[in-house]
Parts: structure tokens; sequence; C-alpha cells
């Protein structure tokens, strides 16, 4: 789940779940621009605005001009970043795994395997509908 509750990643400092998601999308899309991240997460231009203003002053992010049009924006990961999108992964993959077992107390494979499936349906539809982007 989601939670807006600082989390240490392993890296030492804190950060947000909509952060580090935050984050890894600017890498897996490196390059875009406030007006294409607010389409892709459906958010305002504002609401990007501040999240990579925050991320840039943390040093997760940097943004360079575009070669095309100087009024125009890029968003890159640093290498700061870059460590803190590792960091995550390693740990969601923890916590993924003991989840997992969790469930395992009190559901057959089916039933996970079943439940997985349609989350993947689920987000693939909502993706479809709501961020103007291909499912992943």
């Amino acid at each position: 789940m989601a939670s807006n509750l600082p989390i240490d990643y392993g890296t030492g400092e804190t950060y947000t779940s909509v952060e580090v998601h935050m984050l890894r999308y600017i890498i897996d899309h490196p390059g875009k621009t406030v007006t294409e991240l607010s389409l892709d997460w459906d958010k305002t231009k504002a609401a990007i605005s501040i999240m990579t203003k925050k991320l840039e002053q943390k040093g997760l992010i940097c943004k360079k001009t575009a070669p095309d049009s100087f009024k125009k924006q890029l968003y890159y990961a640093t290498p700061k970043g870059v460590e803190l999108n590792a960091a995550h992964l390693d740990y969601d993959n923890v916590v993924f795994g003991q989840t997992l077992e969790l469930l395992k107390e009190t559901c057959s494979d089916e039933e996970i395997n079943l439940c997985f499936h349609v989350l993947s349906e689920y987000s693939k539809a909502r993706r479809k509908k709501h961020y103007h982007s291909s499912p992943v």
C-alpha cells in the first residue's frame, strides 16, 4: 500500500512512497517535461511541479533545457536518484517476499496467482483509461 509516511529505503535518508515512485518513473522515462509527467500521472502541472522541485532539492533529479526550446525543461535522475531507486527496489523485493509468505498462511497458490492476474489486468485497464500510457 502506498503511504505518505517517510521510509528509509536503506540510504540513511527518508522518502515518501510518492517520491520514490515518481523518481522511478523519471528513471524509466528520462527527459520528460512537467506537462508530459502531468498527463502520464493524471495530476495537474502544478502538483507535478511541486513534486519535481522537491526531488530536485533532495538531489534526486535534475533538469536540463531541451535542445529545441529554452523554455522546455527535461527531467533526469542524478546518481543519488539512481542509488535511491536501486535501494527502493531491493526494499520492495524484501517486503514483497515477506508479505507473500504471510499470504501463503491463509491463501492457496491458486488464489494468490488469481489475485495477481486480476491486479495485472486492473492495472492495464487503469493505465489505458487514465494515464494514456501503454501497459508495462
